[in-house]
């Protein structure tokens, strides 16, 4: 069963990419498949900073692309805490809504792993 992009605050996941950054660790980068709201955003940001593996990490918002900088290297483990962090906020909007939404498939890459 999907959603109409109406039927909820929580945008849904395009992709998910992990970028080494030429100063050191890596950048995850999420699409969505719209611009999320503010209540979302700061899911986002609290559900990053509840998790103690992503210490250091700080969500960048440009329209549609989320940006997660200060991540350690580890390309797949970061990855795997970004969807989880994704996740979280996703369901914290849902929940503020009344209303749960089903999880939506996501595409991850990683230009680590060529």
């Amino acid at each position: 069963m999907s959603l109409s992009r109406t039927d909820s605050a929580a945008p849904g996941v395009l992709r998910v990419e992990c970028m080494p950054l030429d100063c050191g660790g890596a950048a995850i980068v999420v699409e969505l498949d719209r611009a999320p709201e503010r209540a979302w955003m700061k899911s986002l940001k609290r559900a990053l900073l509840a998790d103690d593996a992503m210490e250091g990490a700080q969500a960048k918002f440009d329209g549609r692309f989320v940006y997660v900088v200060g991540v350690d290297g580890g390309g797949h483990r970061a990855q795997h805490r970004v969807i989880q962090a994704v996740m979280a906020a996703g369901s914290a909007c849902a929940s503020n809504a009344g209303r749960q939404r089903p999880a939506a498939g996501v595409s991850v890459s990683s230009a680590l792993a060529t």
